[in-house]
């Protein structure tokens, strides 16, 4: 059906899954040369060979987990958009459809062949991503920490998902595949911005404000507030109607500097830089959370793309 999409996202599944295992397998190798060296907290005698050693694989790491993150969006898009757009395309819509007895249940017999390869190699891509942030931060336990939120774990399941449905949809009612692959790509930029940006909102509202630079470093960091002197929260919007902004090093606001001594005049304190930070503990909790708003969005993507074909003209 959709032979060489299928071949394409299956090696490029596999080259990613090579990688980041060739590279775990390597950090591994690591830590149990170097077992005293694993917490980067502390400074152990001897440990100068480990972490040049490490430092040398934190780029193909980062850039891994950085695939990891846009394996998703490319598996989606490449395998929802033409599943039926390429179909009304070739013209092939008309026939396929009335020899169907249900266009919806032709359309449900297609898209169950491209669901589940996603999720098989998604599953793959997800389980690899942990492994490979695991050995690299070998002294944290990320299953309580938001390290590297998105590029690991289950979320890349449910992010491909949402792509899939939404490219079959675009894809049912642009009828060309080219077009309605870039359509696709705005749409999932436009698409995931607002889930982002809800997301946030949701977070920051159970969130709790630290004081600058003392957030733990498993947190999950959702932006700045100023408290001012009176005790009223603001934010960074409250400063922008200042006209001189002085920030030290502490987190302290200032209104103006000491022009004598070049620092910021004590006199003209303004509040204090407080850091939203979800603790990571709550981890489970908001996968589980995002996890549940990407599958009813995929749901409902995929409930629309079978009302678009069932209403659509093949030739239109």
């Amino acid at each position: 059906m959709q032979r060489w999409e299928v071949i394409a996202v299956v090696t490029g599944t596999a080259a990613l899954l090579g990688a980041s295992l060739f590279v775990t397998q390597q950090l591994r190798d690591l830590a149990a040369a170097y077992p005293r060296c694993l917490d980067p907290t502390t400074v152990t005698a001897g440990c100068d060979a480990y972490h040049r050693a490490v430092g040398r694989l934190d780029m193909p790491a980062s850039l891994l987990l950085q695939v990891s993150w846009a394996a998703p969006f490319g598996t989606g898009l490449v395998l929802g958009v033409p599943l039926v757009a390429r179909e009304i395309e070739h013209r092939t819509a008309s026939l396929a459809w009335t020899l169907s007895r249900s266009r919806v249940r032709w359309l449900v017999g297609r898209a169950a062949f491209v669901v589940l390869v996603t999720v098989a190699l998604l599953a793959a891509v997800a389980i690899t991503s942990e492994l490979l942030a695991a050995a690299y931060a070998p002294a944290r336990h990320l299953d309580s920490d938001f390290t590297w939120y998105g590029r690991r774990g289950v979320l890349l399941v449910v992010r491909g998902l949402v792509v899939l449905g939404l490219g079959i949809s675009i894809g049912a009612v642009v009828g060309r595949a080219l077009p309605a692959l870039l359509v696709a790509v705005f749409g999932t930029v436009l698409l995931f911005t607002g889930i982002s940006l809800a997301m946030d909102r949701w977070n920051a509202a159970e969130a709790t404000a630290r004081p600058y630079g003392q957030g733990e470093s498993d947190a999950l960091a959702l932006g700045a507030r100023i408290e001012l002197t009176d005790g009223e929260v603001v934010g960074d919007a409250y400063l922008a109607s200042l006209e001189n902004i002085v920030i030290d090093a502490d987190g302290s606001v200032y209104s103006r500097f000491d022009p004598d001594s070049g620092l910021p005049d004590r006199s003209s304190l303004v509040g204090r830089y407080r850091e939203l930070m979800l603790p990571g503990e709550r981890y489970p909790q908001v996968v589980a959370r995002e996890s549940a708003v990407g599958i009813g969005a995929a749901v409902l993507l995929l409930l629309a793309a079978g009302a678009i074909v069932r209403h659509r003209r093949p030739g239109a």
